[in-house]
């Protein structure tokens, strides 16, 4: 039966290429000598990728060492039209799954945030943890991602524009104790980003992101405020 069904599917096929033929014939002008074959064949789909955005810069891109996908290195291959408003340069970088807190993080990330490069890394040689060593060399590698492939003329010419942290893979584990006793062991990891923009870095650094200044009263009026919004429900 196989065969017989085999047999008849070839059949089919070269019945359909005769009769594409044929058509192609009568459509081909008389003067012409060459008549070019035609072969058929089935669309090949791939859904394994699936992709999120319009274009390639909106897919995710593979950091390097762990080769793993995140969105924050796509922002690098994004194309902007040209407007003809200023528009600085600026470069994002990472690095995943550093054996490190984020609560940790927090604070070295908030320290260098709104400083310019060369001031960043000055002060994080005077800081003694292990963060402080990680945020300088993402920094440093982001300076020569921003010269060699973003045309950033100065490399001293940058500023932090924004540096956080968030939360990566834990890994528990398991920690013996006295008495057949035993206690979780958290082995956390986080990952670490920048992103360096050129030009000098403005006197505050929550204006530039069009926030309003900072001011203790007005801020804790809103808190106020917004306590007061409260509501107990099925009251």
């Amino acid at each position: 039966k196989l065969i017989l069904l085999d047999s008849l599917l070839q059949e089919s096929m070269s019945l359909l290429k005769n009769f594409v033929r044929a058509n192609l014939l009568s459509l081909v002008p008389r003067h012409t000598s060459a008549i070019r074959s035609v072969s058929l064949q089935a669309p090949l789909f791939n859904h394994n990728k699936v992709t999120s955005g319009l274009s390639p810069w909106d897919d995710k891109q593979a950091v390097a060492g762990t080769n793993k996908l995140f969105d924050w290195p796509a922002y690098n291959e994004r194309v902007y039209h040209p407007s003809g408003e200023y528009r600085p340069a600026y470069v994002c970088h990472m690095r995943d799954n550093v054996k490190y807190t984020y609560k940790k993080m927090w604070h070295i990330s908030n320290f260098i945030r709104g400083l310019s490069v060369d001031e960043a890394l000055k002060q994080l040689d005077f800081v003694n943890k292990k963060g402080a060593f990680v945020a300088a060399e993402v920094i440093r590698e982001a300076q020569d991602l921003a010269v060699k492939e973003h045309n950033v003329e100065f490399r001293s010419n940058l500023w932090v524009a924004e540096s956080f942290a968030t939360k990566g893979m834990v890994i528990k584990g398991v920690r013996r104790h006295a008495r057949m006793r035993m206690s979780l062991v958290r082995y956390e990891y986080m990952h670490y980003y920048v992103r360096l923009e050129e030009g000098s870095p403005p006197k505050n650094y929550w204006e530039a992101w069009g926030n309003p200044p900072f001011n203790p009263t007005r801020m804790l009026e809103d808190w106020v405020k917004d306590h007061r919004k409260k509501t107990i429900p099925f009251s």
